[in-house]
């Protein structure tokens, strides 16, 4: 790889080892909330609100793309984004525990974050060809995927032994470590926008919307997201019904990451060369197949075993997505911007299945959720028997 490519590398590798880090308070965070007497359907909705902020990442790249901050359209957006997520884990430790600061303290938190990766997402997209977006993939999820292994095991043992809002005060540092990262990008001193207007971007964001590739390819992203309609509900069965202490929900966490470390390796290793279509077939096939998986889970020797093989199937699932939507948007000139819609239109999908998932929950019961889910998630199918990557979305070009 070129010096860029290998400085690109990096700095992905380090957001994403952040990110993964931050589950460090993944089990405190929601333990916290059902402390204070929230019930489940209220931490779903809590959460799934709380994660609106992924859903306008074209805003993000919109500005990233066409308006330099200090010079740089790169740089100077991910130290201040590290900064607001930071801050935002440090007003839940200030702010009263009531459910409107609660809510404004994790939308800061989610801001920072979906800021910092649509960013960074932009940087991957904009050095990505069919050769090297996988690469890029695999060096991102992998290094998120040993984050999380890392933050699994400690955030268990935290969540057992600290108070919460301690734990709070220790992931606030952490998105200060982008800022390191953020330096080794040498980029280029922009003063104007690339752009004739800030518009321009956006008209032809629209325009690959509605091409036939890009279509379809939302479609897939919108049925790879319904899993997350019991994620909650699931997390408080292994707490409450199988008895799972923090420590043991820990080390199931890392147990995920670890499979999905295992599948980024795979990937990596067999995959990233395989024809797109082909690996989002499997893709389609391997999430239901884990959303099912989960159904099996009834004492610590099942969890232990399914969540790896789900950790593993969820990366797999994911990476061709991912790798996919790279893909698509390379050499549109928009490329942080229509990753960015891409990605907002998978995580608004995550965000109302949770939301869909948790007032269903209390109608349906859980274990009929989840077979609803998986038997839905099969639809994915029809949509990607009408991609055609032969033929990459394009537009006419702007006039000068």
């Amino acid at each position: 790889m070129a010096k860029h490519v290998h400085k690109v590398a990096f700095l992905a590798a380090i957001v994403y080892f952040i990110q993964g880090s931050l589950g460090i308070s993944g089990i405190a965070l929601p333990l916290f909330l059902r402390k204070l007497e929230w019930s489940i359907s209220d931490i779903t909705m809590i959460s799934s609100l709380a994660a609106l902020p992924w859903v306008f990442k074209i805003t993000y790249g919109l500005f990233s793309d066409c308006i330099p901050l200090f010079g740089y359209r790169r740089k100077s957006y991910l130290i201040l984004c590290s900064f607001i997520a930071a801050t935002g884990w440090l007003s839940l430790v200030l702010l009263p525990s009531e459910k409107s600061w609660i809510m404004i303290s994790l939308l800061g938190i989610n801001f920072g974050f979906a800021a910092t990766d649509v960013i960074t997402d932009g940087l991957i997209v904009e050095h990505s060809t069919q050769t090297t977006s996988s690469i890029y993939q695999s060096i991102a999820w992998g290094s998120r995927s040993l984050g999380s292994i890392i933050s699994g095991f400690i955030g268990g043992w935290l969540a057992a032994h600290w108070d919460p809002k301690h734990v709070f005060l220790l992931t606030m540092t952490l998105p200060l470590f982008v800022l390191g990262g953020a330096f080794f990008i040498h980029e280029k001193r922009m003063e104007r926008s690339p752009f004739q207007s800030v518009w321009t971007p956006f008209e032809r964001c629209f325009k690959l919307i509605l091409s036939h590739n890009i279509r379809w390819f939302l479609a897939i992203l919108i049925c790879a997201s319904i899993a997350s309609s019991f994620g909650i509900p699931f997390f408080f069965f292994m707490k409450e019904t199988l008895n799972f202490n923090e420590t043991f929900l820990g080390t199931l966490s890392s147990l995920g990451w670890f499979g999905a470390l295992v599948g980024s390796l795979i990937y990596f290793r067999w995959l990233r060369h395989i024809s797109p279509k082909i690996t989002l077939r499997w893709a389609i096939l391997l999430n239901s197949i884990n959303i099912f998986s989960t159904l099996l889970i009834r004492d610590t020797t099942s969890a232990f075993l399914l969540i790896f093989i789900g950790g593993v199937m969820g990366c797999l699932t994911l990476l061709p997505i991912m790798s996919s939507s790279a893909i698509l948007t390379h050499h549109t000139q928009v490329e942080g911007s229509l990753f960015a819609v891409l990605m907002s239109v998978f995580n608004l999908g995550q965000i109302l299945f949770g939301f869909l998932g948790g007032k269903i929950y209390v109608l349906i019961g859980l274990h009929t959720l989840i077979i609803c889910t998986g038997v839905l998630g099969i639809l994915g199918f029809i949509f990607v028997e009408r991609l055609r990557f032969e033929t990459p979305p394009s537009v006419a070009p702007s006039p000068p």
